[in-house]
């Protein structure tokens, strides 16, 4: 959840404001949006690797085994990680070449949630997003608000309700445990 509003949530809204001002339009819509899972095997769950922001560079210019050697969380880099990061480089040099990554990589679009997964578990393919930002949307707006005006709650006000939302969503979180 914390990586949700630090991260994905923020983007997109970042991407759903670049598609509101440049539109629709195939030839002008550059956005793609895709998720990383660089370390299956290692990962706390599988399928849910130990990615961060710019995890994916190290594969974009074939050097997995070199940056990794000097991480703490280190797995056995194959010939099969050579592969997954030739895969990466020929989508990055698509992108750089034409403007794309791939016909089946779909372009950012706010109603379709589509997005491409990057995984060496399984082919990379076009996944939906299931997660949801309206908390942090709706922190935002009254963030927004409260700075520049128009506020209908007062800065106690919107901390008592972010304290029962973190409550509440802690109360989810366990539920699912």
């Amino acid at each position: 959840m914390l990586i949700d509003h630090l991260f994905v949530c923020n983007i997109r809204r970042l991407y759903n404001a670049l598609y509101l001002k440049y539109g629709s339009e195939s030839s002008r819509n550059k956005l793609f949006w895709y998720h990383l899972n660089c370390h299956p095997e290692c990962a706390v769950k599988r399928y849910k690797g130990v990615c961060v922001h710019t995890a994916e560079l190290p594969y974009v210019f074939g050097t997995v085994s070199d940056y990794l050697s000097v991480d703490p969380v280190n797995c056995t880099w194959d010939n099969s990680s050579r592969i997954f990061s030739n895969e990466i480089i020929s989508y990055w040099t698509k992108i750089a070449a034409t403007g794309r990554p791939s016909s089946q990589w779909p372009n950012y679009v706010p109603y379709t949630r589509e997005y491409f997964y990057i995984t060496p578990d399984q082919d990379f393919s076009t996944m939906i997003w299931n997660r949801n930002c309206l908390i942090f949307d709706q922190i935002e707006e009254q963030g927004m608000k409260e700075k520049f005006g128009n506020s209908s709650h007062t800065f106690q006000e919107t901390f008592f309700i972010i304290q029962i939302l973190f409550l509440h969503f802690i109360f989810l979180f366990n539920k699912n445990e």
